[in-house]
């Protein structure tokens, strides 16, 4: 009596391995799609954040990324989110150092009227008598122009120490 797998089974076998490693390269070459919200990953879910005005979706986010970066106390991060690079470092260690203990507590973020390349925006924290207030424009070469997003102004001396 024999024992043991014929040709036939063996040349089964094969092939099933075959296609099983074959799927799992395709798994480990193309990874899977991460499918976490931007909220997620970007850390804005547990913001204790409430919004008043009309955001567009761009200026939000820069807004909520600002809050997460005070949080943070992330000059580096926050200065990255700037229109421009010149003085960003200095004001965004300025606002770390005056605002990073009140972004450890509930903000509203207060937009005002929305224009094609300007925005105001006022960030309330609970507990502070001043609001932190901060200018958005897009960071492209003209007025409106969307193709390097938005950024916040913190150029030398728009920051006022007091």
């Amino acid at each position: 009596m024999r024992v043991g797998l014929g040709t036939r089974a063996w040349h089964w076998l094969a092939l099933v391995a075959a296609a099983a490693g074959l799927f799992v390269a395709g798994q480990a070459a193309f990874g899977e799609e991460d499918k976490a919200p931007r909220y997620v990953k970007d850390g804005t879910a547990d913001l204790e954040l409430t919004v008043t005005g009309r955001p567009i979706p761009e200026t939000l986010a820069v807004a909520e990324q600002a809050v997460v970066r005070l949080k943070e106390r992330d000059a580096e991060g926050l200065a990255e989110l700037a229109r421009e690079s010149g003085g960003a470092e200095s004001t965004a260690r300025d606002w770390v150092k005056k605002w990073g203990d009140a972004a450890q507590k509930p903000v509203v973020v207060d937009f005002d009227s929305d224009t094609i390349d300007t925005w105001f925006v006022e960030f309330r924290f609970k507990g502070e008598s001043k609001p932190l207030s901060v200018e958005l424009r897009h960071k492209g070469a003209g007025r409106g122009d969307t193709s390097q997003g938005i950024g916040i102004v913190m150029t030398e001396g728009y920051y006022d120490k007091s």
